[in-house]
């Protein structure tokens, strides 16, 4: 696999991202294919967000996104919001050429590091983490409200 088929994401990438949704979580079919298309058309036109994907034979096998991350007791970082590759492709590359490119984009933006949060039961994922420099921190708990 070649790392030349790393590129930044399209609108019009929205039907294989939303089928990768769904490879990492099958509850995100509730996410429509439609919204993920309004999602990634607000994210280009409205944030400072990076989007990269992996393209082979015209399909979008994996993507991952980082957002700028500022707090107040702490240099700048890219967060990583969400790192799905199609269950096929997995170690076979396509991972490792897409955080390499995000990390790349962050140090030339100027950015001090990386973050990101991986479930506890992700062992695998932990691992491939780890054989890049990533250093677990903490435990955490998530906390979510609805707005109805």
């Amino acid at each position: 696999m070649k790392g030349n088929n790393v590129r930044e994401i399209r609108v019009t990438d929205y039907h294989d991202i939303y089928l990768l949704n769904r490879d990492f979580n099958p509850n995100l079919y509730l996410f429509s294919e439609e919204k993920v298309k309004e999602k990634i058309e607000n994210i280009i036109k409205k944030t400072k967000d990076i989007i990269f994907v992996y393209e082979q034979n015209n399909e979008v096998i994996g993507y991952i996104h980082g957002s700028p991350y500022e707090l107040l007791f702490s240099d700048s970082l890219v967060n990583v919001l969400g790192f799905v590759v199609k269950e096929k492709y997995r170690n076979q590359s396509v991972g490792s050429m897409l955080i390499e490119r995000l990390e790349q984009w962050g140090k030339s933006s100027g950015f001090s590091g990386i973050k990101l949060l991986s479930h506890p039961s992700r062992i695998d994922a932990h691992r491939f983490y780890e054989r890049r420099g990533y250093m677990f921190t903490k435990d955490q708990k998530n906390f979510i409200k609805k707005f109805k």
